[in-house]
């Protein structure tokens, strides 16, 4: 859905919100992941790399690495951040990749920005592309929030799933179409629409992309050196996903 590109655009066009991601650094549980599955050297596609907050780090570990993301000024600052780095930038959509099968080793979509694509399907089609482009056995790591978390903005996913299905049988129409979907309005906002699902149908549709899930756990859990539990669908913050290509 072009609108839905136009509003992630808008809001990551902003320039606090340029600035205000123009630090750089891996989380601990994202550098945990990319030493423990990225082969040494290899070719990584960095997916809504932001102002390079992935993209540096990575490629000062040795990595061979192209970032993208949607949002032009996110592009440039990134740029700018990195000169004197052997880094590739360009303005794309992760459900359009603009490059041959086959390219990459590895791929990383961090910071939950699979969320900011446009429906079920949006996000589908990114897992399809990613598997596309990564080579036989490339890995994908990403990170998502869950819709069953047990923090402050339960109520709020509450009220929205039952304004859906209020909206549905009253048949009055609502932005929102789909469970987890949430837009926000305001004249400076980062985010103007997001999508919360639950860990459940990232598996599935990982599954469906052809890519094999090999592991997952929770931001918190990965950084204390703790092994994943059944219950990591209603931890707070982030949960990561690791899939390997067939």
């Amino acid at each position: 859905m072009p609108f839905i590109r136009d509003l992630v655009v808008r809001g990551y066009s902003h320039a606090w919100v340029v600035n205000h991601y123009s630090k750089v650094g891996l989380w601990p549980s994202e550098e945990i992941l990319c030493r423990r599955h990225f082969p040494a050297g290899a070719e990584v596609l960095d997916i809504g790399c932001g102002t390079g907050r992935t993209t540096i780090p990575l490629s000062q570990m040795g990595y061979r690495v192209t970032g993208i993301d949607l949002s032009p000024a996110m592009i440039r600052r990134a740029q700018d951040l990195s000169a004197g780095l052997d880094v590739r930038y360009a303005v794309m959509d992760a459900a359009d990749l603009r490059f041959p099968d086959g390219t990459f080793d590895a791929a990383l979509f961090s910071y939950n920005g699979i969320e900011l694509l446009p429906g079920r399907e949006g996000k589908q089609k990114a897992l399809r592309e990613v598997h596309r482009v990564l080579r036989p056995g490339g890995v994908f790591i990403f990170s998502t929030h869950s819709i069953f978390a047990l923090n402050r903005f339960a109520p709020f996913r509450a009220r929205l799933f039952l304004r859906l299905c209020l909206s549905r049988l009253l048949r009055r129409p609502i932005p929102e179409r789909e469970v987890g979907e949430a837009y926000y309005t305001g004249d400076n906002l980062e985010v103007y629409y997001m999508q919360v699902l639950s860990p459940r149908f990232y598996k599935r549709a990982i599954r469906q992309a052809g890519l094999d899930l090999i592991y997952y756990n929770s931001r918190r859990r990965i950084e204390a050196g703790k092994g994943p539990w059944p219950f990591t669908a209603f931890e707070d913050k982030e949960r990561f996903y690791v899939a390997r290509k067939r």
